[in-house]
Formats: C-alpha cells, sequence, structure tokens
C-alpha cells in the first residue's frame, strides 16, 4: 500500500512541473500546490478507524483529470455515490444496462477536437421527440454518463460509458431493441457532429450487479488503474500511463499537457436531472468536494439525507512551518501518512526524527479542531481608570483632551 500511495504521490509532483513548464508560471499552478502548500501555520496528521489518513491544513486542487491523488480519492468516494443510486433503483425493480459509445478517431486529431465531438454527439443523441418516445416505449428511467479517454497507434481516443436505468429488467428482446435503437440515435448524432463511428465498437449489456454499474462509469482515477504501469495495450494508454512515461519520454510529456489543456473544465460524471431525485437522494457533490481530504474518511454520512451520523476520527500529529517544509522538500508526504497509519503518532515522530524534520508540536495538547481561542480585548484611545460614575468618566475624558489637546 506505501509504494501505492508514494507513486500517486510522486506522479502529481510530476504533473505540476508538467504543467508548470507548460505555462510557464512563474507561481506553481494548482497541482503542484496540492497536497504541498499550507493554508494555515500548522499542518494535522490525521488517522480514521477504517485505515486511512490524511493531512488537513494544505490545498486540496479536487483536478480528477489531472491529479492522481484527487482523481482516486474522487474516483472511491463517486464510485460509493453512484453505487447508492444503483442498488436502490434495483432494490426497487429496475433494470441496469451498462453501454459504451465511441467514435472513429485519427492521429492527426486534437484531444480538444474529440472531446467535443463525443461530448456533443451524446447531447444530441438524447434530443428530440424521437428519444422521448424511446424512452417511454424501453421505460428508460435516467442515465448516467461518464466521459474517459485513452491515447494509442491512432491518436487520442475519447469515449462514453453509459449507464442506462430502465422501470424494470427486459426481455432479451427488449434489450435486442434497445442496443438497436441506442445505436441508431448514437450513429446519426455522431454524423451530425461531423464523425463516424463503427458498430463493432458498440456495446451494451445487462449489469451483473449495482457494484458493477457504478464502478463502470466511475472508475476513472481509481487507485488500481492508476497502478497498472505505463504499459501498453490494444486500448492503448491511459493518461496516467504517459504521465508514468514522460519521465524518460518527452513526446509522453507533451501528450499529457495537451489532454490537460483539452478536458479541463470538462466533467466525468454527468446524471440525467432528476434521476437521484426520484430515490430521494442527495444532489451529488462537486468533484473538489470529495477530494477534500477527510472528506468521508473523517465522518461516517447517511448516503440517503446527507446527515452526519458520527464523526470517527483522531489528530496524530501536528507539523509546525519548518518541519512540513522540510517533509515537502524530501518528498515524504506519502511515508507520514503511512507511519501515521501503522504507528500512529510514535511513528510519525520516529520518522521526523530520522530525517531530522522533528515537529515541535505535541498533537495531545492542541486544542481541539472546534476550539476558537477568545477575542483579545481591543485596545483603548482613553482609560477611565477607576471612576465610577458616567459623569466622573465624562469629566475626565474632558480633562485628558484639553492637557493633550
Amino acid at each position: 500500500m506505501l509504494h501505492l500511495r508514494k507513486e500517486r504521490h510522486e506522479l502529481r509532483d510530476r504533473a505540476g512541473q508538467l504543467l508548470d513548464a507548460a505555462a510557464d508560471r512563474s507561481e506553481p499552478g494548482r497541482v503542484s500546490r496540492c497536497g504541498r502548500r499550507r493554508t494555515g501555520p500548522t499542518v494535522e496528521v490525521w488517522v480514521n478507524p477504517e485505515g486511512g489518513a490524511h493531512f488537513r491544513g494544505v490545498e486540496t486542487c479536487g483536478s480528477i483529470w489531472t491529479c492522481p491523488v484527487c482523481a482516486s480519492k474522487i474516483a472511491t468516494r463517486r464510485t460509493a455515490e453512484v453505487e447508492a443510486l444503483t442498488e436502490a433503483h434495483m432494490a426497487a425493480g429496475g433494470g441496469l444496462y451498462m453501454a459504451t459509445l465511441t467514435l472513429r478517431h485519427m492521429a492527426f486529431q486534437s484531444a480538444e477536437g474529440l472531446r467535443w465531438q463525443v461530448t456533443r454527439a451524446w447531447e444530441k443523441a438524447q434530443q428530440g421527440g424521437a428519444w422521448l418516445r424511446l424512452k417511454a416505449d424501453l421505460g428508460i428511467i435516467g442515465t448516467v454518463r461518464a466521459l474517459e479517454v485513452t491515447h494509442g497507434k491512432s491518436g487520442w481516443h475519447p469515449h462514453l460509458h453509459v449507464l442506462i436505468f430502465t422501470g424494470g429488467t427486459l426481455s432479451e428482446k427488449r434489450q435486442d431493441d434497445l442496443e438497436a435503437a441506442l445505436w441508431a440515435r448514437w450513429s446519426s448524432a455522431v454524423r451530425r457532429v461531423g464523425g463516424t463511428c463503427n458498430r463493432k465498437a458498440f456495446h451494451l449489456r445487462e449489469a451483473s450487479s449495482a457494484g458493477a454499474g457504478a464502478a463502470y462509469v466511475a472508475k476513472w482515477g481509481a487507485g488500481q488503474e492508476i497502478a497498472k504501469g505505463a504499459q501498453k495495450d490494444a486500448a492503448g494508454q491511459s493518461v496516467w500511463d504517459l504521465l508514468k512515461a514522460s519521465e524518460h519520454d518527452a513526446r509522453a510529456g507533451r501528450l499529457f499537457v495537451e489532454f490537460a489543456t483539452a478536458f479541463k473544465g470538462a466533467r466525468h460524471l454527468t446524471y440525467a436531472r432528476g434521476l437521484r431525485e426520484w430515490y430521494g437522494l442527495r444532489d451529488a457533490a462537486p468533484d473538489e468536494e470529495l477530494a477534500l481530504e477527510g472528506f468521508q474518511h473523517s465522518e461516517v454520512i447517511d448516503t440517503a439525507t446527507g446527515e452526519i451520523i458520527a464523526q470517527q476520527t483522531g489528530r496524530v500529529a501536528v507539523l509546525d512551518s519548518g518541519t512540513w517544509n522540510r517533509v515537502v522538500r524530501l518528498k515524504l508526504t506519502a511515508d507520514i501518512l503511512s507511519a501515521a497509519i501503522k504507528g500512529g503518532t510514535e511513528a510519525v515522530e520516529f520518522l521526523l526524527s530520522q530525517h531530522d524534520c522533528q515537529s515541535y508540536f505535541d498533537a495531545r495538547e492542541m486544542p481541539a479542531p472546534n476550539y476558537r481561542p477568545p477575542p483579545a480585548p481591543r485596545k483603548r484611545a482613553f482609560d477611565p481608570g477607576g471612576f465610577g460614575s458616567m459623569a466622573e468618566v465624562m469629566d475626565a475624558l474632558k480633562a485628558h483632551k484639553e492637557k493633550h489637546l
């Protein structure tokens, strides 16, 4: 587990370097600051009973596209969010189907242009009276759409993973009808945006479980995806593969920067309007919120109501600014978290002492997180002293003014 965490932290540093160099920044960008720049005078290390650890008091970029650390957190938490929806749907007797939508692509086409084509085509496929009639005929309640991209011999390959929610499980014939109708809608929409697609690359199948459906759309950036390694296969390389390869391949670095520019601001996951409300679930959280350290690990949350059931977390270390700066400089952030998980305060202190960056603070002596020190008394320009009545105070104030004016 340590080597996977350390790899994600190292890749985040690499992504920040590439993006800063491409933008010719004099100040570090969001990814470079993520998990490194303090937001206050100290940085706290927290652990939880579920076996996780996180920092408090550092910036978080919240980028699912370009930050391996944030992407892993967002993917994990987004999967749980989608699974709450798919479980509620299947428990109510609904059907769940997974579709893969692609378009033809050439090596000379830009990531930005292909991203626009694939997302715009899906928007057009869901427009008009024909789509409304298809929904009514097959009992389609809504969809969840995920955007993904790889890079291979034929260039960028953006594609969509779509979950289709139906009012009930479809028979084999009705599933064939859904597949044929969806292909017709998709291929027509692709042509309308200037592209083409191949029927062999179109797939539709029933989800085996609520968890399988959730993972199908939310897996982008998951820890196991990032940890696969920089290797080419039939489906091409993921952007994380390109990021890893960029350490020894300048072209891979340029491709990663092109991808980051093209997908900036894009939504990875899109819910059909009203789908979550149908089952009384709260609105989907934004990526920035899901990427916050301890967003779910420090809280037990009722997924149906959004209420905090309990808080289960503990602070094991507080690092002053000098200690934290040295931790960042020595690239020990992942090691600190692993030490906190394994041995708490003692393990963190031992690690810090090994690298000559011992913290001066004792977490057990620090105030509670919600503690707010009382405001300092305001300085007064004139102190009336021990006068009792307001008349005496006013007389003294008058004498003070006459003396100093």
